[in-house]
């Protein structure tokens, strides 16, 4: 990773410690996100939210850089409850980057990936019923992964979107709630 590189509004500590091995300091980090991003929220500043969630995303989560990646990844679950229910409005750009940690070859890896996805669903709600179709593919895969901490990780992200498909109102989704439901559980997804 870059040091030199210009992350702002990320602070170079910030940026230091979601590159640490530690998780500690990742977690602190991520402590740190939240309270920017809340801080953007209140200004109703959605050019910075999407420039953090940005590089977030194209630096660290998607970095060549395992630790880096994780630190991208508690980052962006860290901007996702900052944001609270104002969430959905950048769920794409939260989502695809974890999606595809999904795919890393580091089972615990993996598992942060299913970790920050849950936190991000479950402040998201039902705002993340559009995105159902990329959820499911990704969490199927999850489904039958060697990893026991990554397959106990996918379960219970699966538990959260069963309640969440549930509790909606949404009349289209009467159709393949069951069918979801019986693939998921049966690990053939």
């Amino acid at each position: 990773m870059n040091t030199e590189k210009d992350f702002s509004p990320l602070t170079p500590n910030i940026v230091r410690a979601l590159n640490d091995k530690l998780y500690e300091k990742r977690k602190v980090a991520a402590l740190e996100i939240e309270k920017l991003v809340r801080e953007f929220v209140a200004q109703n500043n959605s050019t910075q939210i999407r420039h953090v969630i940005q590089i977030l995303a194209s630096e660290f989560a998607l970095s060549q850089h395992p630790h880096s990646r994780k630190g991208g990844l508690i980052g962006l679950a860290a901007c996702s409850i900052a944001l609270g229910k104002d969430s959905g409005l950048y769920l794409k750009e939260l989502i695809e980057p974890v999606l595809t940690c999904f795919n890393d070859s580091d089972s615990r890896l993996r598992y942060y990936a299913c970790e920050a996805l849950y936190n991000i669903v479950k402040v998201a709600r039902g705002a993340v019923l559009p995105h159902f179709n990329l959820l499911f593919d990704g969490l199927s895969k999850l489904a039958a992964d060697p990893d026991p901490n990554v397959k106990s990780g996918s379960e219970l992200l699966d538990r959260l979107l069963k309640d969440i498909v549930t509790e909606s109102n949404t009349f289209d989704l009467v159709a393949f709630v069951p069918l979801y439901c019986a693939i998921v559980s049966s690990g053939q997804g």
